[in-house]
């Protein structure tokens, strides 16, 4: 009678267990599924209706693992993302514009302390990816300079990764020039990037720049084009600074160039490793395309090891 007792209260007992099994498994809320999310006015090419009418908006409603699928169109806006896992991807670089006309200042340099006005802001966040898109700066600034004290003055760019990670895939970035603060196409730092198939055209002082000893930027199969020759502009395709590491790999890289440069350390340049990593040096020359340079590669504080 013993056993037989003790083996009906383990039998009952697990009978209970299953059944709270059961019971949690029912009442427990599904997992959150990934949606996608419609930005711009309804239109022909747009099935948009009752879609977000801003980009920034549909960011807001974000939850991380979410798709933000931006329509044709023009976008007056800039666009801070502090969301983790979001991809924001335009109908295509010549239909999808980000344009402000008015821009302010909306964060700090994580190195330097000093102001920055990004287009596109991601500001911590992890796996962003920015696609098929242009980021445009035409409103924002203009002019150009012979060589500002960036950490001094601050920065204009069209996308700034500040911390996290994230990628860039076929983009466009343009127009980002000031003659007040440096103007960058991209920046990131200490974030870890990838750069892949776009076209960085129209900037002042750089068209890439990736910074911090906690930065890697993986920079493979761009354009990124200076506007050079000019008298007025200083400027460096890439930009690999303060102990950054980077691969840099199947790019085009044309037109810096500085008319009545000072010797190399005034002339404009196609990629400019300061102090970098020695990860971001062997075969820049093999492995990517330069055309009307004054300098293709400047190397300071970074060993001359390629072949």
């Amino acid at each position: 009678m013993t056993g037989r007792f003790r083996l009906s209260k383990q039998f009952l007992l697990s009978i209970t267990l299953v059944a709270l099994g059961s019971l949690s498994d029912a009442t427990s809320p599904p997992a959150a599924q990934a949606a996608t999310l419609l930005v711009g006015a309804p239109s022909a090419s747009c099935n948009s209706n009752g879609a977000y009418l801003t980009i920034q908006s549909a960011v807001n409603a974000a939850s991380p693992g979410d798709t933000i699928d931006v329509c044709a169109g023009t976008y007056p806006e800039q666009v801070v993302v502090a969301k983790n896992d979001l991809t924001i991807r335009g109908a295509g670089a010549s239909a999808t514009v980000v344009r402000p006309m008015v821009v302010v200042q909306n964060t700090t340099s994580l190195l330097a302390g000093s102001p920055v006005t990004a287009v596109l802001l991601v500001n911590g966040a992890s796996n962003v990816a920015i696609a098929n898109l242009t980021i445009d700066g035409d409103g924002a600034g203009s002019g150009a300079d012979l060589g500002l004290n960036c950490p001094a003055v601050g920065f204009l760019a069209g996308i700034f990764f500040r911390g996290g990670s994230g990628s860039v895939d076929t983009a466009q970035v343009t127009n980002v020039t000031s003659s007040t603060v440096c103007g960058m196409a991209i920046r990131g730092e200490n974030a870890n990037l990838v750069i892949t198939r776009s076209l960085i055209s129209h900037y002042s002082e750089a068209g890439l720049a990736c910074a911090g000893p906690n930065s890697h930027c993986t920079i493979t199969g761009n354009t990124i084009r200076g506007q050079g020759p000019v008298s007025n502009q200083v400027q460096s395709g890439i930009q690999i600074r303060v102990a950054a590491a980077s691969s840099i790999s199947g790019n085009v890289i044309t037109d810096h160039f500085l008319i009545g440069a000072n010797g190399v350390p005034d002339s404009s340049v196609g990629i400019f490793l300061a102090f970098a990593q020695p990860s971001s040096n062997p075969h820049l020359i093999r492995d990517n395309v330069f055309s009307n340079n004054q300098v293709d590669v400047q190397r300071v504080g970074s060993a001359a090891a390629f072949k």
